[in-house]
């Protein structure tokens, strides 16, 4: 394998134990110990590194390593405001090219995490929400807005502790997403917008209310 291959493999490895959670946000990364459990040496584990802190999933200090990013509030409102512009701008796109096929898996995908939601899926379960608003910007047909969107996406969510949902956000979440749903499956982009907006706005302030309080 080339170490360029080799480089980016370790890299989405490490990214993928953020997203599984064996790393979590504030916890301090040992070299010798990541280049253990993925079987390398410790330059292509120093690149992968280096460029997650580069994209800031990772902070570094000198002489003292690679530490998790942890999102502060300022971030926060900045990746939401980010997230909300690309979802809302793709609408309009999205149901202009609507089909039946599509509005099928947009329908699987709300099931997918609906049952994540019912077995009390942590870590997972925002893999499943990432998949159905992600899949209304790529129906849009702009690959380059969805591929961007994800990262937005992850770059708010990789950075602080998921937990179960609390108190009745387990009912309003799945709520939420079937008035998206019924508004595209009715081609009302105008209502689409709307329910998109709302519910960014209230999974926002229930995320914060438990990460910056």
């Amino acid at each position: 394998m080339s170490e360029r291959n080799l480089n980016n493999k370790v890299y989405q490895q490490i990214k993928q134990m953020m997203i599984n959670y064996d790393l979590i946000p504030g916890q301090r990364l040992i070299f010798t110990d990541l280049a253990d459990k993925l079987g390398v040496s410790r330059t292509p584990v120093n690149n992968a590194l280096s460029i997650l802190a580069k994209e800031g999933f990772l902070d570094f200090v000198p002489n003292q390593g690679y530490t998790v990013h942890q999102i502060t509030h300022e971030e926060a409102d900045a990746l939401y405001e980010i997230r909300e512009i690309l979802e809302l701008g793709a609408v309009d796109r999205m149901i202009a090219g609507l089909t039946p096929e599509k509005l099928k898996i947009l329908e699987r995908k709300e099931k997918s995490f609906n049952q994540a939601v019912a077995e009390n899926v942590r870590r997972g379960r925002f893999l499943l929400d990432q998949d159905f608003h992600a899949f209304i910007v790529e129906m849009s047909g702009n690959a380059y807005l969805a591929e961007y969107f994800r990262e937005v996406y992850q770059r708010i969510f990789l950075r602080h502790r998921i937990g179960p949902l609390r108190g009745d956000r387990s009912v309003k979440v799945p709520a939420e997403h079937h008035e998206i749903f019924e508004a595209i499956r009715q081609r009302d982009a105008d209502k689409a917008k709307k329910a998109i907006s709302e519910h960014i706005r209230s999974g926002k302030e229930y995320i914060y209310s438990f990460i910056f309080d």
